[in-house]
Order: structure tokens, then C-alpha cells, then sequence
């Protein structure tokens, strides 16, 4: 997206302001950035302690994205971009029409998102589908997402937008990741660590001892499917009405399906990003770090032990190669909490 928005931009590398002009109108949350005596006004509304509501759940079917997938890819190098959201995934803003069941791109002011499979990671869609179906399937809050395969039949993963909501989607809601809570750049994301993460839980939440326990259960299930890529942009508070929780869990996947010898953890705990066992996660992380009582910990590992995984892995759009590795990582980290 960066450099689909410097080619239709013309805009230098180095002009990070040009760039944050060419997107400042639908950035994550609620800000919102014009140029200094422009004649734009701010058609946005933001939502300020108002609690978040769900839209109706959408059910997409076969025909539902009546798109190729290089428009998908190209869409940005077509329609200068006013959208930003980061990551190396290829990503389009959509809207959904009911009348018609299917999916419009458009370049701002989404309810969704679509994410192809970028070239060199050809399963990321399916795998990302999978891995936020078990997630919710643990008790996690996700998202509504799914899989949907474009005109030639390639899997595109799809999610609704949780900082938009309303008529137009013109309410926004505050969200902001862990690097800017810190106020570390985002080429810091990768050097934080779980600790980091727990201090500023407890100091920026309304309900620490609620959120801390979610966090727990979102790092134990990350490391559990092999996702080496939890970093601090991975990593959301949200504005509900009158409270600051943890936003709705999103880009969980296994990434030790597309990366070699992948690290355990994008983000140290105890000084350690592999090797993690069962008394780093359950003792030094859930004990010590998240202050969680044994019978909480202990429903955590009784909710991934019961969980159907063989059962959704096979179903899922993986190939069977995929399939079969996702499910023998899955069953040895388990094996290693036993």
C-alpha cells in the first residue's frame, strides 16, 4: 500500500507528511487529519464514550466478491489511496450491499476489509480465516470474518471494521495499538515485550484484572497455532462507552506456515522469544505477570484442550499439506502444556 500510494501520490519517500495528507481521512480510530486552510470540512462523527454497537452480520456467499484478484491488488495504484492500515498484507476498504449480496470496494469510509494472499504467501487468506474461526471458537472476541474466493477463485479473507460503525460509517470510535500507547515508533514494534505489554494494561484500562485475563488467553492461543508475529501494532485498546478494554482480536494466523524457522514469539517474555514451556506460560505469564488465580489458568487450557481442532482444520481452505501442518504444530504445543 506504501508504495501504491507514492506512485499515485508522486510523493517522495522521505515526505512522511504528504503521505499522512494522502490517507489523514481514514485513518484507524477517530482522528482525523486536513490540510491547514483547506476548504474540507469533517463530515465524520465521533463517537465519545458511546458504547459499541454490532451491525447485523452479514452472510457473503459464492458470489459475493465480483472482483479478479489483481483488481483487488491494483486497487490502490487506481484510485489514489485515502485509506491507511499497515501490515505487508495487501489490504482494500469495502462496503457490503445487501440488496445485491455482494462486496464494493471503495477508498474510504469501509465496513470491511479485504485481504488477499499477497504472491509470496499464496494460503495467508485461508490461514488467517482458520485461525480467527478457532480463536472465537476459544472464547475470544474476533471480529465478524470469513473466507470468499474472488472471480477466479482465489481466497480472499474478509473482516468487518471495528472502529467504524453507524449510518455511512461515519462514527468512529478511539482505538489506538501498543506502539503509539507507548509512544515508540512503529519500527519499534517487534523490540517490546509481554511485560511491557501487562504494565500498560494495567495503566490504561478501566477493568485491569478482566483485560488482563483476555491478554492471557490471547497469548497462550497465539503461541498455541503458531503465530511468531503478535508485535505491539498487534496490540489494541479500545473506547467502550465509558471503558478502556482490549479490542477485538485481529491478524492472528500461523505464521510458521509461510515463515522457515519461525520465532515462537514476536515479542519477548522472561528475555525469551522461543523455548517457551509450560511454566514461562502458565506460572511466569499467567501467575506472576497477569496475577491470575489457578482455577482461571486452568479454564483456559481445559477451553483449548476441548476445542474441536482437528475437526476445523480439515474443513478450512487450507491445502491438505497446510492442513496437516497446522494441525501437528497445534497438538505439539499442547502436548507442551500438558
Amino acid at each position: 500500500m506504501l508504495e501504491q500510494l507514492l506512485a499515485a501520490g508522486k510523493l517522495d519517500r522521505s515526505d512522511k507528511w504528504g503521505q499522512l495528507m494522502a490517507v489523514g481521512r481514514d485513518v484507524t480510530g477517530c482522528l482525523t487529519l486536513l490540510a491547514d486552510g483547506g476548504e474540507e470540512t469533517l463530515p465524520e462523527k465521533r463517537a465519545l464514550a458511546a458504547e459499541r454497537k454490532s451491525r447485523a452480520r452479514i452472510q457473503p456467499g459464492a458470489d459475493s466478491l465480483p472482483y479478479a484478484w489483481s483488481e483487488l491488488v491494483t486497487f490502490h495504484s487506481r484510485k489514489a489511496p485515502r485509506m491507511s492500515l499497515s501490515g505487508v498484507q495487501p489490504k482494500v476498504s469495502a462496503v457490503f450491499s445487501r440488496k445485491a449480496g455482494q462486496f464494493r470496494m471503495v477508498a474510504e469510509r469501509g465496513s470491511y476489509i479485504l485481504k488477499p494472499s499477497p504472491q509470496p504467501y499464496p494460503e495467508a487468506a485461508a490461514n488467517e480465516a482458520l485461525s480467527m474461526a478457532l480463536a472465537a471458537a476459544a472464547g475470544i472476541e474476533v471480529p465478524h470474518c470469513g473466507l470468499i474466493r474472488c472471480r477466479e477463485g482465489q481466497p480472499v479473507f474478509w473482516i468487518e471494521r471495528f472502529d467504524r460503525q453507524g449510518a455511512g460509517n461515519q462514527t468512529r470510535l478511539r482505538v489506538e495499538d501498543a506502539c503509539q500507547l507507548l509512544e515508540v515508533p512503529s519500527s519499534w514494534k517487534y523490540l517490546g515485550n509481554h511485560e511491557t505489554l501487562v504494565r500498560m494494561i494495567r495503566q490504561f484500562t478501566s477493568n485491569p484484572a478482566l483485560q488482563l485475563a483476555r491478554f492471557f488467553d490471547r497469548v497462550l492461543f497465539n503461541w498455541v497455532i503458531g503465530n511468531g508475529d503478535m508485535h505491539l501494532k498487534n496490540w489494541s485498546l479500545i473506547e467502550n462507552g465509558p471503558l478502556i478494554e482490549l479490542a477485538p482480536a485481529y491478524d492472528f494466523l500461523n505464521t510458521s506456515l509461510h515463515i522457515a524457522d519461525e520465532e515462537e514469539s514476536a515479542l519477548e517474555l522472561a528475555d525469551r522469544k522461543s523455548g517457551f514451556d509450560r511454566a514461562l506460560l502458565l506460572e511466569t505469564l499467567g501467575r506472576d505477570l497477569c496475577t491470575l488465580q489457578p482455577a482461571r489458568i486452568q479454564g483456559t487450557l481445559d477451553r483449548l484442550n476441548r476445542l474441536d481442532w482437528s475437526g476445523q482444520i480439515q474443513k478450512s481452505g487450507l491445502s491438505s499439506p497446510a492442513r496437516e501442518a497446522y494441525l501437528t504444530l497445534v497438538r505439539n504445543r499442547l502436548a507442551r502444556l500438558a
